[in-house]
């Protein structure tokens, strides 16, 4: 009878550090992409046992003083193992891996209390940006200016916005200011882990700024397009100047060369006169004119010297000379 109310008791007992260990209440855990998250079972280590879940999957076990990896692809290279504490570490966190974390430890005797994480990873918010363009209302002469909050990093961060007088909420914003006002707002993006801010300053000029219409493009950039843009061009005009120019020399040589003292001899066909066989009208040696006026006038330089030319002397005659023969 007493062995039976002791079996009663023990169970009994068990079942209440049961309940105990199944209704712990979690702790909520914000971390940045790229932090480590520990994970200590920090209990005696006197016949402990110790299982590691992820949303209620066992990844890792301690049992008899080593931890061994049940899921080593689920973190995959991303879990440090410390069997003096007891504890694993995830390292180098993502955003895939918020969720749920538990710690189930018990020995022979005795179920500890669950211990449950709920771990959030956010991003870091690494820039903030304000893009803004203006819209002017001739009847009324105010500058419009629509601006929007860009954050890179967390993709759902909060805005704000301050300064001139305003404070609101949202990545969107829309000011009216008349000519030569100006107004500077900050808008601020948060989120549970990180905060970034920047500032701009907005100006309604008497014209027209049209560096703003481009949605805040910056002036610089626009000033360097255009250099580029002349650069190109000159280059391009002295490219095709010199090379105009190399084609106009050419075809100038290659005209010069084809007139020589010997241009035009033809074998071949009928015999031409000197000025038409020349392309280019009348050469150097032109002065002599290629129609002959009789057979008595000069014919060559020696006729000018001595016009009047003797007979041809045949060999027989008696009274030739070497000089009659030459000529």
């Amino acid at each position: 009878m007493n062995n039976f109310q002791e079996s009663c008791f023990s169970v009994l007992v068990l079942l209440v550090l049961l309940l105990q260990g199944s209704c712990s209440d979690p702790g909520v855990v914000h971390k940045a992409v790229g932090d480590s998250l520990e994970l200590i079972a920090d209990y005696p280590k006197d016949g402990l046992e110790v299982q590691w879940t992820y949303n209620e999957t066992v990844f890792a076990e301690f049992d008899e003083a080593n931890i061994n990896l049940v899921r080593p692809k689920l973190f995959h290279k991303r879990l440090k193992m410390k069997k003096d504490s007891i504890s694993i570490t995830v390292e180098d966190l993502e955003l895939r891996d918020s969720g749920s974390f538990s710690i189930i430890a018990n020995t022979n005797s005795v179920q500890y209390p669950t211990k449950i994480i709920m771990l959030h990873v956010h991003e870091l918010i690494r820039d903030v940006q304000i893009e803004y363009n203006v819209s002017r209302l001739q009847s009324e002469n105010i500058c419009t200016f629509h601006l929007r909050c860009l954050a890179s990093g967390d993709p759902n961060p909060s805005y704000s916005w301050s300064g001139h007088q305003i404070q609101t909420q949202g990545p969107h914003l829309n000011i009216s200011l008349r000519p030569a006002e100006n107004a500077t707002l900050t808008c601020t993006a948060n989120n549970t882990y990180s905060v970034n801010y920047t500032t701009e300053t907005v100006v309604c000029r008497e014209k027209l700024d049209y560096s703003s219409v481009l949605s805040g493009f910056p002036l610089k950039y626009l000033l360097i397009a255009v250099g580029a843009g002349i650069v190109v061009v000159v280059i391009f005009g002295a490219t095709l100047a010199v090379c105009c120019r190399r084609r106009s020399n050419k075809g100038q040589g290659e005209s010069e060369a084809g007139i020589t003292v010997y241009e035009e001899v033809n074998t071949d066909g009928p015999a031409k006169k000197r000025s038409e066989s020349v392309a280019n009208g009348m050469s150097i040696y032109e002065t002599v004119n290629d129609t002959k006026l009789s057979q008595n006038l000069p014919q060559t330089l020696y006729d000018k010297i001595n016009y009047q030319r003797h007979p041809a002397v045949s060999t027989s005659t008696s009274t030739s000379s070497p000089y009659q023969e030459v000529l």
